[in-house]
């Protein structure tokens, strides 16, 4: 790889240059089902907004029925849990207005749509590429089959 090419691939800021990127996962409160492919879709184009108006860049997104997964981009001023924090704020509000009657199913009242806790790790051990994949194969078909409940380790009555 010739040294321009690498240059390209970080980012440039008034002061700075990096490349700081971040795997995020958010859960579904009691991972309830609630994310369809729709409620997903939206979800994804809304935080690729949000980061944006917070001078990151959302490279990859994908979500699973009750948990959505982020590649994230961002510049060394931002602090990583004041972008996740705004993340999962905003598009539980604008998931809340826009499906009231969907989410409403699945969680009542003032019941948060995201658990308070998330994972969110640099992406410096592995490859963007590799991370990339792993978040967009969220949605498939062989990716849901490694996690289907077999019933090997229900508790015994």
């Amino acid at each position: 790889m010739l040294e321009s090419d690498i240059l390209n691939e970080y980012r440039r800021g008034s002061h700075s240059v990096y490349k700081l990127t971040y795997h995020v996962i958010f859960v579904t409160k009691y991972r309830k089902k609630v994310i369809t492919d729709e409620i997903g879709d939206f979800m994804k184009n809304y935080a690729a907004y949000l980061c944006g108006r917070m001078n990151s860049e959302l490279i990859s997104a994908e979500t699973d029925v009750d948990h959505m997964h982020l590649l994230i981009s961002m510049p060394p001023d931002v602090a990583p849990v004041k972008l996740i924090n705004s993340l999962k704020s905003q598009l539980s509000k604008e998931v809340r207005n826009t499906y009231r009657t969907h989410v409403e199913k699945y969680l009542w009242g003032d019941s948060p749509f995201w658990s308070a806790s998330y994972f969110c790790a640099t992406t410096g051990s592995v490859s963007l590429d590799t991370v990339k994949k792993y978040i967009e194969e969220q949605r498939t078909e062989e990716h849901k089959r490694k996690y289907i409940k077999t019933g090997k380790y229900k508790k015994k009555s």
